[in-house]
């Protein structure tokens, strides 16, 4: 079927907004990662077809990320929230209880205002509805490490923040000088490439003015 047709996009963007009214984790099947649901007061994996004690507390963080085109809502799932926020849904769990299906502040904030590259699963229906599942995410900071990692092949990535962007002006400020003398590099040639066709015009001029002038003495 159409809506079964998947491809993988990246897009880089920000997230402006996430959807706390909704439950942020859910009991998933150990086996599938499905939602489990309770049945007479008993937990039943439908996607597996049968009762089950073996499950699980897993993420699912719905947000808005945009970028310069416009705006869409991603879907976070276990692998993606757990890189945000840095521990597992069961540890949340543990420390908040059962009001953690509704998402505490401090969870909201490792979302909000994040930027990087977001790779996203896409099918035709999903298209439609403007709904994207996010398969991985790249924060900006791994951007920045991986740009630096190209031009310090030996560096390694550091906690300290103030230690890291210093480290980030640097290979900026050396790009940005490679740059310019390279422009300056285009310039000289430029020039020289004028110099040369301004030769040949003269060249081209004088024999015409000899000519000009033996034309003049045999009329004489």
């Amino acid at each position: 079927m159409l809506n079964e047709l998947r491809d993988l996009i990246e897009v880089e963007g920000r997230i402006i907004d996430v959807d706390s009214t909704k439950p942020f984790c859910f009991l998933s099947c150990r086996i599938c990662g499905k939602q489990i649901e309770e049945v007479g007061g008993m937990k039943r994996c439908f996607q597996c077809a049968e009762y089950t004690f073996k499950d699980i507390f897993r993420y699912g963080v719905e947000v808005i990320v945009a970028d310069d085109t416009g705006s869409s809502t991603f879907m976070f799932r276990n692998k993606a929230c757990e890189k945000l926020i840095g521990e597992p849904a069961t540890d949340v769990i543990a420390r908040y209880g059962d009001t953690a299906k509704t998402m505490p502040q401090s969870i909201k904030e490792n979302f909000l205002g994040q930027k990087g590259l977001f790779e996203v699963v896409v099918t035709s229906e999903q298209t439609h509805l403007q709904f994207f599942n996010v398969s991985r995410l790249t924060v900006d900071k791994e951007i920045k490490e991986l740009y630096i990692k190209k031009n310090i092949p030996d560096y390694e990535s550091s906690s300290d923040e103030d230690s890291f962007l210093k480290t980030l002006d640097y290979v900026e400020e050396q790009d940005r000088a490679a740059e310019e003398n390279v422009h300056t590099a285009e310039e000289s040639d430029e020039a020289a490439e004028e110099s040369v066709e301004a030769a040949g015009s003269a060249d081209e001029i004088e024999p015409d003015a000899k000519r000009q002038k033996k034309d003049m003495n045999e009329d004489k």
